[in-house]
């Protein structure tokens, strides 16, 4: 039993952090928002500001995942403790150096992410007939649920932009808006262009002029 402890001790020490560092083709930090993320069924979501971030309890088995512009890039995080990422000026990666040592492509794998596009457009049929922004929503969207001040996409917390101006929360939007001058309304269910906040779709309404 005396012999066992010390693996025992070993293998509770395996997670550990990774120092994720995102630069531009100039060795300057990269300041357009970077969606990174722990590959797992209900990943936890960040977004570098900045360029730099600390991913916490990474295990050798764990893949780390990298969004920027619309490519995933996915690394083995088997032995990382380090990972800067040269982005060219295509805001593609260029250069991946695990551990101070440069990767080649072959190590890691790239995806193509569809340009985020609006899959539904919904027009205001009949004007002058709605009490509130959840009067105007309900029914007409496939997956969207209202309850209350909150509002759910296919399950999820979508993010409210009102005339290209981000909505904290649904309830905001719904105090903003006055359903009677309603353009349309889009639905995006790939909003990866406004970073993580838009992992669970976007919601955006445009006013009449």
């Amino acid at each position: 039993m005396m012999l066992l402890l010390p693996c025992i001790g070993m293998a509770q020490n395996n997670d550990r952090n990774i120092n994720l560092t995102v630069q531009n083709c100039n060795g300057k930090i990269a300041h357009n928002d970077i969606i990174t993320f722990i590959k797992a069924q209900n990943p936890v979501i960040h977004t570098l500001h900045h360029g730099i971030i600390t991913i916490n309890d990474v295990t050798d088995t764990d893949t780390l995942a990298v969004i920027t512009g619309n490519r995933m890039y996915e690394f083995p995080t088997n032995g990382m403790s380090t990972l800067t990422l040269i982005l060219n000026n295509h805001n593609r990666v260029a250069e991946a150096i695990c551990n101070g040592t440069e990767m080649s492509s072959s190590e890691y794998k790239m995806t193509r992410i569809p340009q985020s596009s609006p899959n539904v457009n919904v027009n205001n049929i009949v004007p002058n007939t709605y009490t509130s922004l959840a009067d105007y929503l309900t029914g007409r969207i496939a997956g969207l649920v209202i309850n209350g001040d909150q509002a759910y996409l296919d399950g999820m917390v979508p993010l409210f932009v009102v005339d290209g101006m981000r909505m904290q929360n649904f309830a905001a939007a719904n105090m903003l808006v006055n359903p009677n001058e309603i353009e349309s309304v889009t639905v995006d269910r790939n909003g990866l262009i406004y970073g993580a906040a838009g992992m669970n779709g976007v919601i955006s309404i445009s006013l009449k002029r």
